[in-house]
């Protein structure tokens, strides 16, 4: 919490080495016999059907604060995804000493090479990598190995239960390649909503019929005002300024973390390398901004603490301590649930925090935007209420214009492809059809089923829709008309082109290794999905509650 922050000199060289440089991972030594909570007498849960045990909780954790720590985290606090996490790691450390599955020297030393070798030489320097990793992580040499060791093991147990991805068969994977990667080639009709607007007019009463016949659409939900009270980190610039200068031994400390961090750590903007001097000033900038920030977060406590003296707080209440402490009181523009909070756009968590305010509990503890410090209130709730016909008239017309604009634009979409799709069959030419029915084609770049992007394809296609609809057409054939953000398009589909049998000579061993990874991991993941049930780990962590990293 908030209140707990210390209120001495260190605070400032705190704040530097665990909050200020992202980059610098903190990792809590989990270590077994070295945890820095108290276990005794705790009670785990079960995991299929026995205790689980102090140790298994510290392995599991332990590798997943390893994990996040390679992974750059910046800690785990007590959280749901947490909690499942240690959860499914003992599963899989249980399953993997069940069966037995023992890891060589030789598989860690191929997992390392090919997992954290230098991208620029391919190479990996195992002395180099473990003094960085102390540097930057604060993981021992031992916990590292062991970690990669049980990265391993898992791996093994993916692959000795993902056995039956081996009867994937060459010929089901040529087939499957030859079909996802034959190129299609289409042109497209466009029309567009916009082609259609300037002729839509609207008379009184259709306009008036329109609103009535979608009032719901017009009502307006239910609203939430705020009053706040925000302490920006910039006010308190100047003391934080006055406590660097009074902390003994703060340079020699900039330095020293300059050294550990080393000078390829600190860059400019354009990813140059800063000079020392410059470093240095960043690192003293952006103490300076965090321990001003430290500074807000205590303003804001007193104020939480002057409101948790009173016995029944009120907006009126929640004023007059506002007006007492001198801090200035805002207020919020009605919001919807789950509209952005104008002003408070960079408060973590601040919709849902909010969603959850009433009479009892009508205010927040103190919550963290960028660069300042703020405490909600609820005001007022504004209740639903529909809009009168004429406070909405001019919205009610653009919508009206748009509704009809689509439509027409359906309708013409509609009657090309029957005309099209008549003409075809008779043996004429789609250059032709469209012409008689004056539309445009636009040639479409080719593609496969396969494709997730096309160079070059026109902004108001969508390349979903038009593989949707290329896949519903016959060569030489048209598909149905399909709507689409600007209107809609109707897809003439001139044919498709078989993948060449060298290419797909060449592309089978890959394809046949990848088809036979998915079906190992989805064979994998059923199975695990069954086990995590099975074993009842998930209800053990929510009901005992894993303890969290510290």
């Amino acid at each position: 919490m908030i209140g707990s922050i210390r209120k001495h000199s260190n605070w400032l060289w705190a704040i530097i080495v665990t909050a200020v440089i992202a980059s610098f991972v903190i990792w809590s030594d989990a270590r077994p016999g070295r945890s820095s909570f108290d276990f005794g007498g705790a009670d785990f849960g079960k995991l299929y059907g026995r205790p689980i045990t102090r140790d298994q909780v510290i392995k599991a954790r332990t590798a997943a604060a390893v994990d996040d720590a390679l992974r750059g985290g910046r800690g785990r606090g007590a959280s749901a995804d947490n909690e499942r996490q240690i959860a499914e790691l003992m599963v899989l450390q249980t399953k993997v000493k069940e069966l037995g599955i023992q890891v060589s020297d030789e598989a860690v030393g191929r997992y390392l090479r090919d997992n954290f070798k230098d991208p620029a030489t391919g190479t990996f320097n195992y002395d180099a990598f473990i003094q960085n990793l102390r540097q930057r992580t604060r993981i021992d040499e031992a916990t590292f190995l062991e970690h990669i060791r049980q990265q391993v093991a898992i791996q093994h147990l993916v692959e000795t239960v993902g056995a039956a991805s081996r009867l994937v068969t060459p010929r089901e994977v040529e087939a499957d390649y030859r079909r996802d990667n034959e190129r299609w080639v289409t042109k497209a009709a466009l029309f567009s909503v916009s082609n259609h607007l300037a002729g839509i007019t609207a008379k009184p009463d259709e306009l008036s019929r329109f609103y009535t016949n979608r009032i719901a659409y017009y009502r307006i939900p239910e609203r939430t005002v705020l009053v706040y009270v925000r302490f920006d980190a910039t006010n308190h610039t100047a003391e934080a300024e006055a406590m660097i200068a009074k902390e003994a031994g703060f340079t020699n400390r900039l330095e020293e973390f300059y050294k550990q961090r080393g000078a390829d750590s600190f860059r400019d903007e354009n990813d140059k390398v800063l000079g020392k001097e410059a470093a240095l000033r960043k690192i003293r900038d952006e103490a300076l901004a965090q321990g001003a920030l430290g500074l807000a977060r205590q303003a804001a406590v007193r104020f939480n603490d002057e409101l948790g003296a009173q016995t029944n707080v009120t907006p009126s209440s929640f004023a007059l301590t506002a007006s007492k402490l001198k801090v200035p009181l805002r207020s919020t523009t009605p919001f919807r649930a789950g509209e952005r909070i104008l002003g408070l756009e960079t408060v973590q968590g601040l919709a849902q925090r909010v969603a959850s305010l009433n009479v009892e509990t009508p205010y927040t503890e103190p919550l963290d935007g960028d660069g300042f410090v703020v405490i909600p209130m609820l005001q007022t709730k504004l209740p639903p209420e529909v809009p009168s016909f004429e406070t909405v008239r001019e919205r009610v017309l653009q919508d009206y214009k748009m509704d009809r604009a689509r439509a027409a634009a359906r309708e013409a979409g509609e009657k090309f492809q029957a005309a099209a799709t008549a003409g075809l069959g008779a043996g004429k030419r789609i250059a032709d059809i469209a012409a008689a029915s004056k539309v445009s084609l636009i040639n479409v770049p080719e593609f496969s089923t396969s494709s997730q992007n096309v160079a070059g394809l026109d902004s108001r296609l969508n390349l979903y829709l038009v593989r949707n609809a290329a896949a519903s057409a016959r060569p030489n054939g048209v598909s149905r008309y399909t709507e689409s953000s600007d209107g809609g398009f109707v897809l003439y589909l001139e044919k498709k082109e078989p993948v060449s049998d060298d290419a797909v000579k060449q592309a089978l061993p890959a394809a046949l290794t990848e088809a036979r990874q998915q079906r190992r991991m989805s064979v994998f993941q059923s199975w695990f999905a069954a086990e995590l049930q099975k074993s009842g780990a998930l209800a053990s962590s929510s009901k005992a509650g894993i303890p969290p990293a510290p």
